[in-house]
């Protein structure tokens, strides 16, 4: 975009009304995704600019490369129409943990971090100040002034590198958050938007996946379970013995369940493919849903006998077809793949409605950060 659209497109900005959301960015394993959102005075919230762009080299060389980093954003900034360069950052997985802590507390709300503190204290090796730590009360949890919180723990180096990276890059970075924090916005977006109540979002990493559930807009849990999309190929590889690239091709063409009806029909030799697969890969599958089921027990106990409405399933094995169909067989409950995010909010005007809109359900996490402080109401 040249310098004088660039000028035009702020003034109009700043002409209109228009509130501009921080721009949402999510450093996931192969693309940075980048969302932006804002809405007009008295209208309603719309996407403003959206990007996802491949990485030229893997993740963890990029996060030690401020110039290639800067390269990354600056050409992701350069491919839509994002206003300025104020952002909501999700830390890099691997980059942090979570864990659940039960406190004492019923004093003023302004000392419940100490609370959650003296608690960790004890949890952690070593002298607090050499984490970063950020936590998120569980609601309705209190039981003679017990209660729960998620908390967020990172050693604080990698974060003080991290933060210093985008300042390099030229992000004013408003916040950091984690991407389970970022996912139970959204879906509490989703949830108003639907009439949902307590959801359980699967997402799927290479190495493991994580089990984020969450009530209305609250976040209840988030629970890492060593079950991937690497895992799975390789069992698919040695029980074929082929190798694990031609496993993951395989896996990627043929899918792991029959199409819903309405599908195009495969040929018979990718469908009997397709049988093995799902055959193979049962056993794995049912490992997540015994852990999906534990989760609908936690979520019926903490929210005094409220049910699962909804399953989403993102991530790697969403990609693969009839992975959702199958969770769904093997748990005996409605299991989707995560819809598109920037469909819950209208074409910016003068745009064309039914542009493709490419990684729809990777998007999530970018599309939940530059919710942080919009009025989606």
């Amino acid at each position: 975009m040249s310098v004088v659209a660039r000028t035009l497109s702020a003034l109009r900005a700043q002409s209109a009304a228009v509130q501009i959301g921080p721009i949402g960015v999510d450093l996931a394993l192969e693309c940075v995704h980048l969302v932006q959102l804002e809405s007009v005075a008295g209208g309603s919230t719309q996407v403003r600019a959206r990007a996802s762009i491949p990485f030229e080299a893997p993740r963890r060389e990029l996060l030690t490369s401020p110039h290639q980093f800067r390269s990354l954003l600056r050409r992701a900034l350069d491919s839509d129409r994002f206003y300025g360069r104020k952002a909501v950052l999700a830390m890099p997985a691997g980059m942090f943990r979570t864990v659940s802590v039960n406190y004492q507390f019923a004093g003023a709300k302004e000392k419940e971090a100490d609370a959650v503190l003296q608690v960790m204290k004890d949890r952690l090796d070593g002298d607090l100040s050499q984490y970063v730590l950020d936590y998120m009360p569980v609601t309705n949890q209190s039981k003679s002034g017990e209660r729960l919180a998620i908390v967020a723990v990172s050693d604080r180096q990698p974060v003080i590198d991290f933060l210093e990276l985008a300042r390099k890059a030229k992000l004013d970075v408003h916040a950091l958050e984690i991407g389970p924090v970022a996912i139970s916005r959204l879906v509490g977006a989703m949830s108003t938007a639907q009439g949902a109540s307590n959801a359980l979002v699967i997402n799927s990493g290479r190495s493991a996946s994580y089990l984020t559930l969450i009530s209305g807009s609250n976040l209840l849990f988030d629970q890492e379970i060593g079950l991937g999309e690497d895992n799975l190929i390789k069992q698919v590889a040695e029980t074929l013995d082929i190798s694990v690239n031609m496993a993951r091709d395989m896996v990627l063409r043929t899918g792991v369940h029959p199409g819903a009806e309405g599908e195009a029909t495969m040929s018979e030799e990718d469908n009997g493919l397709m049988m093995t697969m799902s055959e193979i890969l049962k056993p794995q599958f049912l490992k997540l849903v015994e852990e999906v089921k534990r989760a609908f027990l936690y979520a019926a106990a903490e929210t005094r006998g409220g049910a699962v409405s909804k399953v989403y399933l993102l991530g790697g094995i969403a990609r693969w077809r009839g992975a959702d169909r199958l969770l769904s067989n093997l748990a005996d409950v409605d299991v989707q793949t995560i819809p598109d995010p920037l469909a819950l909010f209208p074409a910016e005007n003068g745009r064309d409605a039914e542009a493709p809109r490419s990684s729809a359900s990777e998007v999530a996490v970018a599309t939940g950060l530059a919710l942080r402080g919009m009025d989606c109401g």
